[in-house]
Formats: structure tokens, sequence, C-alpha cells
């Protein structure tokens, strides 16, 4: 795709977007030719993709339709207002859901210390903000890709992570499915466009493409004018890694973003913002007409009237602005007054906030303006602003994000695997021993969770289950191993204390 929005393109108003479609190809054995004709047939769709991805990341930064707004009518006066309800909804979605990084614990099969290493891989190579990027970009365009590769450099130190990664940009990066059962990947890939001086000395545009497969790394090389990878310059080499190391992360199946399913409702809050602003300035630069009497023509210093280039009188305008006068029927009282088109703020206020939270109802942002659910305890708030809906669609992301979390850290491990220090440190953890959590705050109804796992206690529950079960702990099982450690080291502390008090006052009653 050549073609890009741009910060200083009006974005146009767009009702096509429903999601990326899924690129699927008849399962061939993957040479570079078998590639070539793949990439051919599903390309097309890919630039499709991308072209809507770009649209929807220029939406998401403020280029939205209403910049581009016309008037018939007192054109003079076209103000144009964006409340950015596509930044809010993709923001808070970002930082509710992704707040904390994500956080890899033990799945009940084998200690911490070896998943620990994992932890701290990721830290060394800054996931956490990169985890960011990416769900801003599954959540703008409805998926997102990351690359993991082993890390470029010549020496890795005990600072660095065996590993590197890095977030590609959804508008140059594709990925290819079988289209039979289980829609297995046959290839990923990513290109870039570059510029080139051919024999001429005339500058040119080239894309390359890095494609790779379970086995296999290819780069297709299309020079400007060509658009047939059967006729692109080929380079082909092993993949060491056996892996395919792009990863896709689709916000869900359709690959529909949080943006495009309400973009009329914002259009619409916009539409409105910009009306009411055009209205409030219009009743400032009113119209005074006078009816059945004229202005007063504009004299000279000798009492003589001015005239206009056609010969006419000039008018003195009033200070406030622009007058119009106008003739009616003779014997009709003459009047002077303001001439503006009064507005129903209220309904207008009440259509804008209808269109807010419909908006950020159907995409699942708690909203600030509820319908009063008939209390005002924390529980009944807590309902009112929408937060239990909020939290029902970040697990509806958490499911998705940890089914592409899994194909990541299996690239993760086998990159390990392959490297002597850190399979010394990893051992023998595999991908059945790690389970993927996304802390949030889990600190709403705390009083209420600590009873019930009070009572689920009480009551004879096995502690790992009742620690689960509360979800007062985004690791309920490393919680209640620190849990039971302590117990344990308190009771010893207690009988060791009641044991020193016994042989004191046998001592006692010796002496």
């Amino acid at each position: 795709m050549d073609s890009i929005i741009g910060r200083d393109v009006v974005a146009r108003k767009r009702t096509d977007l429903f999601g990326r479609t899924k690129l699927v190809a008849t399962p061939i054995k993957l040479t570079a030719a078998n590639i070539a004709l793949v990439m051919n047939e599903v390309m097309p769709t890919h630039y499709k993709n991308s072209e809507d991805t770009d649209y929807l990341y220029w939406y998401y930064r403020g280029n939205q339709p209403a910049r581009g707004r016309k008037k018939s009518v007192r054109q003079d006066i076209n103000n144009v207002v964006i409340e950015n309800g596509a930044y809010e909804i993709v923001e808070f979605k970002k930082g509710y859901e992704f707040s904390h990084p994500v956080q890899y614990t033990n799945a009940g099969k084998k200690d911490g210390d070896n998943i620990d290493v994992l932890n701290t891989y990721a830290r060394l190579d800054k996931k956490e903000a990169k985890d960011a990027l990416l769900a801003e970009w599954f959540y703008i365009c409805g998926t997102a890709s990351r690359i993991c590769l082993p890390n470029p450099a010549p020496v890795i130190t005990i600072d660095d992570a065996p590993y590197y990664t890095d977030v590609l940009d959804p508008r140059y990066t594709f990925h290819v499915y079988e289209n039979g059962i289980g829609s297995r990947k046959m290839f990923s890939g990513t290109y870039a466009i570059q510029t080139y001086l051919d024999i001429s000395g005339i500058t040119k545009k080239q894309k390359i493409f890095g494609v790779w497969t379970d086995d296999k790394y290819f780069t297709f090389t299309l020079q400007d004018g060509n658009s047939d990878f059967a006729k692109a310059i080929v380079t082909e080499a092993a993949n060491k890694l056996r892996l395919i190391p792009i990863i896709e992360y689709p916000l869900n199946d359709s690959r529909l973003g949080v943006i495009e399913v309400v973009m009329s409702l914002l259009n619409g809050v916009n539409t409105i913002d910009s009306n009411l602003t055009d209205f409030i300035e219009q009743v400032v630069q009113s119209l005074l007409v006078f009816v059945n009497c004229q202005l007063p023509d504009k004299k000279d210093e000798d009492g003589n009237v001015i005239l206009d280039e056609n010969g006419q009188p000039v008018k003195i305008i009033p200070r406030s602005g622009g007058a119009v006068d106008i003739q009616g029927m003779p014997g009709l009282p003459a009047d002077v007054k303001y001439l503006f088109a009064k507005l129903n703020q209220s309904e207008t206020q009440n259509t804008k906030e209808n269109f807010r939270n419909a908006s950020f109802s159907i995409s699942g942002v708690p909203s600030m303006i509820e319908a009063s659910t008939g209390g005002t305890t924390g529980q009944a708030e807590f309902l009112r602003g929408g937060w239990p809906r909020a939290e029902a669609r970040a697990k509806s992301t958490e499911k998705m994000f940890k089914q592409a979390e899994m194909d990541y850290l299996r690239v993760v491990l086998t990159i390990c695997r392959n490297i002597r220090s850190s399979a010394d440190m990893i051992g023998d953890l595999a991908l059945g021993d790690i389970e993927i959590k996304l802390p949030r705050t889990r600190s709403d109804n705390m009083l209420v969770k600590a009873q019930a796992l009070k009572m689920l206690l009480d009551c004879g529950v096995a502690p790992d289950v009742a620690y689960a079960v509360c979800e007062l702990f985004y690791d309920s099982n490393a919680t209640w191993s620190k849990s039971k450690a302590f117990q344990e080291e308190d009771a010893e502390w207690v009988d060791a204390k009641l044991r020193l008090a016994s042989k004191v006052e046998s001592i006692a009653d010796i002496h």
C-alpha cells in the first residue's frame, strides 16, 4: 500500500468498516514459487486491510470527518470541534486491561524459580511497554502482531534477555492461514517501502518482503512498477527456529476494533459539538434587521451622500456588525430586531449524551452518566458506572490474548533452550507449566471478598481453591504458597515462645 491518509489529509466519512479480512489460501508445499502464487492471491485483500487500518489509526489520532465539514448557509461561521471519543475509548481499554505487566505464574506442576526467570527476561526486554503498544493496535484495528527473534547482540550478558521482541505495524504485516480445518498458519510476513536509485539515477521505490514459514525464510523484492511476486527478486534461507517468529494477536475472530463499531455515534457527537459552537457564534454575530425602515446614508464632511462604485448610497452599519433593511408594504409598522434561530440547548445536550453513552456501552467503557440503579452504596455506584460491563469485556479480550501469548511463549522457550546460559536457567520448563495472568486492580468489594475467603476456609474448602474463588489475588497459587510458608513459620515461632515460657516457669518453681 503506497497511499497513506496522513495527518494533513481530511479523513472522509466511511461506513464500510466491518473488521479485517482473514487471509486464507489452499494448503500447498511452501516453496518460493508457490508462496509467490499465494501472495499474488492474498495481497490485494491485505492492501484493503491495510487501508482500513490506516484510516482507523488516523481517526484515533483525531483526523476525523468533522474536519472536512461544509456549510451552505453562513459559510463564514464553520467551527470544527473534535471530541475524540475514539482516543478516550482506546486509552481506557489499554489502561484498564494492561495497566500492570503481564505475569507468568506457576500452573501447578513446577516450582516458581524457572518461571521467575521468564518474568525477568520479560522485564529486560521491556515487554510491559511493548504490550501496551500491542494492545493499542488491536483495539484500534482489531489485530496486532509481534515478532520474536534471538537477541542480535554480539555478546549477551546477564543484563540482556536472550531474545528480542518488537511490535510490528499491522499496516505492513500479514498472516496467511490454511482454509481447512484448524486454520493452521502457512506463513507470516512483513515488508518495508524503500527508495533506491536506478541505473539512470532516478529515485524509485521498492517493497522488500520478509516471509517466514516453519522451516524457511524468504525475501521478495518488488521494484517500482512490479506487483507480480512471480517476477520478484527472491532470496531463500533456513529458518533455524523451526517456528514462525511473527505472532498475530487478534482482538476477536472478526478482527473488529473498538472504534469502527461506534464510529457513526462518535461522528454524531462531533457534528453536534461543531453545530453548537456555530450556533453560539451566530448568536453573537446576529444580523440586525430594519423592517419598514432604512439604514441612514453615510455622508462626507460637506454633507454629501457617499456613493459606492455602483453609484448607490453607502449605508451606516451599526457597530454590532452586519445589518440589513427590509422594505415592506406601506403603512405597516417599522421595527428593528436581531435575526437568529433558537436552539433547544437541553434537548441537544441530551442527544449528545445519548450518543456518548451508547458508544461507551457498545465498546464496554464505564460511563460517568448512567441511569440510577436505586442505591448509593459502593456496589451500587460500581454497577451504575458500568464497571461490570468493562470487566466482562476485559475477560473476553484476555482469552484471545492468552491464546496468542502461548504461541509467543513457544518461540521464547525455543530461543532460550538454544542458548546454553538461558537453557540452564529455565531448566526443563515447558509450555504446560506456565499460566498467563493479566493483573487488574482487584480492590473493589475487598471486605466482601475477604469475608467470602474466611467463610470458605472455615467451611473446610481447600485453601488453594478458596484463594482462587475469592478473586482477591491475580496469582492465587503464589499467594497461597507464601501464606502457607508464613503460617508454618509463624506457628513454629509461637510454639518456640510457648516452650521458652514453660522453661522459665519451671526454673522459677525450682528457685
